[in-house]
């Protein structure tokens, strides 16, 4: 058996031997043919002038459009920084206008608010201004408007209720819930109360 794994690796390795052998038979030809095509291709003197002075025009005439090009490209860059640098500067202008604009209607905001005695932090101001006189007028009015009647109300139930705390639990009992003759009231005190019925 060992003799039998042997003849199988010798052959493989003859195998690789005539391989190698057509390899470098294939190169000598590719170098042979390369050879006789550089023997074939002989220049003189005044050919390899001419195909160099060829070339060294189209290569000069070739910068020379691209020098033209850059200062064309250099002039025109300039022209289109100083529209950038115009137009970078009217928009900051803008900006600070508008700033401006909206501080000016901040502190009016606050002054007509002060006025009706509504005191607000300045995130909720900032909510209410806005850039035009017209349009925080009418936000502030509004806000007012909503407020006084909000506080309104809120002091209107503290008054009819002044013992209703939100949040506490009543001392109502199951029998004195059920003995409540209105239905509706009866329900509503029932949803209150809903642990007594678990």
């Amino acid at each position: 058996m060992l003799k039998e794994l042997e003849k199988i690796n010798l052959q493989l390795f003859a195998e690789e031997g005539e391989e190698q052998e057509e390899i470098k038979k294939e190169e000598t030809k590719k170098e042979q043919k390369a050879d006789e095509s550089k023997k074939e291709a002989k220049y003189t003197d005044e050919d390899i002038n001419k195909i160099i002075d060829s070339k060294f025009a189209k290569w000069q005439k070739q910068k020379e459009e691209e020098i033209n090009e850059a200062k064309k490209l250099a002039d025109m860059n300039a022209q289109e920084k100083a529209e950038f640098e115009r137009d970078k500067i009217r928009e900051e202008l803008k900006e600070l206008r508008k700033a401006k604009t909206i501080s000016e209607m901040s502190s009016t905001a606050r002054s007509m608010l002060k006025e009706k005695n509504i005191s607000i932090d300045d995130k909720l101001l900032n909510v209410l201004v806005s850039d035009d006189a017209e349009k925080t007028k009418e936000n502030v009015e509004s806000f007012s408007d909503m407020f006084s009647k909000a506080v309104e109300k809120a002091v209107l139930d503290k008054i009819k209720n002044p013992n209703d705390k939100k949040g506490t639990t009543s001392t109502v009992t199951k029998e004195e819930i059920m003995k409540i003759k209105d239905t509706t009231l009866r329900q509503q005190k029932i949803k209150e109360n809903m642990h007594l019925f678990e």
